[in-house]
């Protein structure tokens, strides 16, 4: 079984600097155009499923990928982007002159900074793992179609890595990455941001 992970194109959100978890932005331009190259990259892949986060910018990354294959897009809240709480729509510029200390910490290693009023690691990890449980009890190969937070999880995940790993993962937009699981529950990297 293969899972293909594609990160959502560029967002409104993206262009605007913000920290935008949960909010629902669409693609811009670039983004639909981003969606397209890597439907473009994946279309010799056989993929026979595809599960996306409910957020918008990436259920849209996920149909413009896959247009013209007549693979029906899957939504699954366990692969949305973490909640932000407080920081959700906060300009991350401005974040970062008035609480330096913390948003380096977060950038440095997110798995240890819980948004106030926001969703902590193990709770993303939680829901991303069920969420995977999911998927590959269907055994079909998939696009999974998410957030750099929820695929930096699953990729940890997939590999048996610990959480300290999660940061050293950045999705590109544009791109894909695979997983491929094989015997006894062991899994092989076979692309990354390609």
């Amino acid at each position: 079984m293969k899972l293909y992970l594609v990160r959502h194109g560029e967002s409104s959100c993206n262009l605007q600097r913000m920290l935008y978890g949960r909010t629902d932005c669409p693609l811009t331009e670039l983004g639909r155009e981003q969606a397209r190259e890597v439907g473009e990259k994946l279309r010799d892949a056989c993929i026979e499923r595809c599960v996306s986060s409910p957020l918008v910018r990436a259920a849209e990354t996920a149909r413009i990928a896959l247009e013209g294959r007549g693979i029906p897009v899957e939504l699954d809240d366990g692969l949305m982007e973490q909640d932000m709480g407080e920081w959700e729509n906060v300009y991350f510029p401005g974040l970062m002159e008035r609480e330096p200390e913390v948003m380096q910490a977060m950038l440095f290693d997110w798995t240890q900074v819980i948004p106030p009023e926001g969703e902590s690691f193990a709770s993303v990890k939680a829901r991303v793992s069920a969420a995977l449980e999911r998927i590959i009890a269907d055994g079909r190969d998939t696009l999974l179609v998410a957030h750099n937070g929820p695929l930096s999880t699953a990729m940890a995940l997939l590999l048996g890595l610990p959480d300290s790993c999660v940061n050293s993962f950045w999705f590109d937009q544009g791109f894909f990455s695979c997983v491929e699981l094989i015997d006894r529950g062991a899994a092989r990297l076979r692309r990354f941001n390609k």
